[in-house]
């Protein structure tokens, strides 16, 4: 095949693809494929004037195409994927091939359906990409194409996270190209469970939301003005040396039988608390150098102990108002989705930095001490599990109780250190997962657990916390002179610029509530349109016109983030259903029409519970003077 095909391909690729398109430039001797592409061989050839694929993998040939005409048996595919396609449904798929099953599915799925193409082969793609033209789907917007040998470490979840929404867990469709099973089970099975651990993720996310949302508007809100007075968590990070130990501690039950221990350790380590375990190591006379906080509910009897409440934290906008109020020491903030407070001070230059928290607070001070440079890290306190059917070390304020076996949330069973069977939960695991996947992707770091029970934390070395400190916490280190050092995050020109935006809020809030109630009225209208089967007039053409204009200056607001966050609880449900289509056009309109007027009429209560947190931007940053926003 003459290489214009190749090089019209890569022209296409590069499009929308620049990495891909660089990788596959790249000859196989520099690229890094999985095992199972090591001893397979791609070719194509010409069987009755038609190109067919191929594999040769030993002494077994794969065909990637049907020797005859592929009409049929894509349409029994197609058909095959699901009973119904709802609105803006994902396929996942797979493996590439030839491209023909991508186009199959962009023909025959609705305009709003999309597909989310993983080719895990450089050799394939190679081929593929000098023997057909690829060029409709690689600049097709409903396609979106992942390619293995960019993606680096736990590549299925890190890459996915960004692509699967939750609103996809009850409608997305998953399909293999043919043969590409065979020819990669131990990739497709890691495929499926990635993808499978990401549908857990985003369903536990939209949990936490549900639970959470409220709290966290009232949170981001109350903390704008502990922001302002905040330090820079990244210039912290770039003062710390290469070669220090950090010790994580979390409040595990297991946290009670070596806390002490970690008294030699002060002085040698950075030694990094989660807010949980800061009241039993105040207890033990033990403070420890950097705390950090991430729950929205976290109130205040969390820092009983007037020695905690000065110890520097690293926290997030949506972090526990009452707690953080509460504390006196330094702050550094990080980014947890706050988009629109990030925007702000990324505006400035002073964006905040994303970690990786995996979703519990002791996950955050171990992506803390990664970002601290640390190569080594010992855990203490990670159950991970009810250890000994407990849930927390018994003088934090949830292990104070007594918790009945039946009273445990979400128990399933794994194994612990020594590898005996112990009660944990679908939330612990996911936390186990994360470290697992992080400790996986990074062959310089070394983890090890010393918290001396607990569940078993795959590719850490099992030791007991006194010879864990006796080992690795040996040179003199002190945090506290590094942290002398910490710069404010504004300087005083961009605390007045910041101060000015917040300010803003109150009319932007206002203003987004006009255009919400507009719509409305425009989505009655047009019911009132199907009502009386005039929904082809021009009327109606020009009523969903507007709404669809509006819903995209709705979602344009600068603070539609916060209505977002406020509703959560109460969309979940309406969420599940506003995909779902009507077989007859006039119920189908009439479904959108309540949808939306209902979804509006959410945003709407969502911005009268906000209103009274504008109180508090007004008494913190004082009335903008025209109440206007901006245009």
């Amino acid at each position: 095949m003459p290489d214009s095909l190749f090089e019209k391909n890569i022209s296409a690729l590069r499009k929308q693809y620049e990495n891909i398109a660089k990788c596959v430039e790249k000859p196989l001797s520099d690229i890094v494929i999985i095992e199972e592409e090591q001893d397979i061989t791609p070719y194509v050839t010409d069987i009755a004037g038609k190109k067919v694929l191929a594999i040769q993998k030993g002494d077994k040939t794969y065909q990637l195409d049907s020797l005859y005409d592929n009409g049929p048996m894509m349409d029994l595919w197609f058909s095959g994927l699901k009973e119904s396609w709802d609105l803006n449904s994902k396929l996942y798929m797979y493996g590439l091939g030839n491209g023909e099953f991508v186009r199959k599915f962009l023909q025959s799925a609705r305009n709003d359906c999309k597909i989310v193409v993983h080719e895990p082969s450089y050799k394939i793609f190679r081929t593929a990409l000098e023997n057909f033209d690829l060029c409709d789907i690689f600049t097709d917007t409903r396609v979106r194409f992942v390619f293995w040998p960019v993606l680096i470490g736990n590549y299925v979840k890190s890459v996915y996270e960004s692509i699967f929404d939750y609103t996809d867990i009850s409608s997305y469709a998953l399909s293999y190209y043919p043969n590409y099973p065979q020819l990669f089970p131990e990739d497709v099975k890691a495929y499926a469970e990635g993808l499978g651990r990401v549908q857990a993720f985003a369903a536990a996310n939209q949990t936490v939301n549900d639970n959470f949302g409220a709290f966290f508007c009232k949170n981001a809100i109350s903390n704008m003005s502990l922001i302002e007075k905040s330090y820079d968590f990244e210039k912290l990070a770039d003062l710390m040396p290469d070669d220090i130990t950090a010790i994580v501690v979390a409040a595990g039950p297991s946290l009670d039988k070596n806390i002490k221990e970690l008294a030699e350790a002060k002085g040698k380590s950075i030694i990094i608390s989660t807010d949980t375990a800061l009241k039993p190591l105040s207890l033990a006379g033990i403070v420890p150098d950097i705390t950090a906080i991430l729950d929205g509910k976290k109130d205040a009897r969390y820092l009983s102990q007037e020695d905690s409440r000065r110890v520097p934290i690293v926290c997030t906008p949506r972090g526990g108002t009452e707690f953080l109020h509460l504390h006196t020491g330094m702050k550094f903030f990080t980014n947890d989705y706050s988009d629109h407070l990030n925007g702000i001070l990324s505006s400035l230059g002073h964006g905040l930095k994303k970690l990786d928290s995996g979703g519990s607070v002791a996950n955050g001070c171990f992506a803390i001490a990664r970002a601290f440079h640390c190569k080594r890290i010992i855990l203490v306190g990670q159950d991970l599990a009810y250890t000994g059917d407990k849930t927390h070390s018994s003088v934090t304020v949830r292990g104070a109780k007594k918790t009945d076996i039946d009273e445990l949330e979400h128990v399933v069973m794994d194994v612990d250190i020594n590898g005996d069977p112990i009660r944990t939960s679908s939330e612990f695991l996911l936390y186990k997962e994360w470290f697992e996947s992080r400790i996986n992707a990074d062959k310089e770091l070394e983890v090890i657990d010393a918290t001396e029970g607990g569940i078993r934390i795959e590719g850490t070395k099992i030791i007991p916390l006194r010879q864990a400190i006796e080992e690795y916490c040996t040179a003199e280190f002190d945090f506290s002179e590094i942290i002398k050092r910490a710069e404010p995050l504004l300087d005083d020109e961009a605390k007045e610029k910041y101060r000015e935006s917040i300010k803003k809020i109150p009319g932007q809030l206002k203003e987004l509530r006009g255009i919400i109630r507009a719509t409305m009225v425009d989505y009655s209208s047009m019911r009132r349109l199907v009502q009386r089967n005039d929904y082809h007039s021009s009327r109606m053409k020009k009523l969903y016109d507007n709404t669809k204009k509006q819903t995209k200056r709705i979602e344009n607001s600068p603070v539609i983030e916060y209505v977002h966050v406020q509703l959560q609880g109460k969309s979940t449900e309406l969420l599940n259903k506003v995909n779902k289509l009507e077989n007859d056009e006039k119920q189908e309109l009439l479904t959108v029409c309540d949808m939306g007027e209902r979804y509006l009429g959410d945003m709407d209560t969502a911005i009268t519970e906000l209103e009274p947190y504008m109180d508090i931007i007004r008494h913190d940053f004082g009335e903008e003077e025209d109440n206007a926003s901006d245009k």
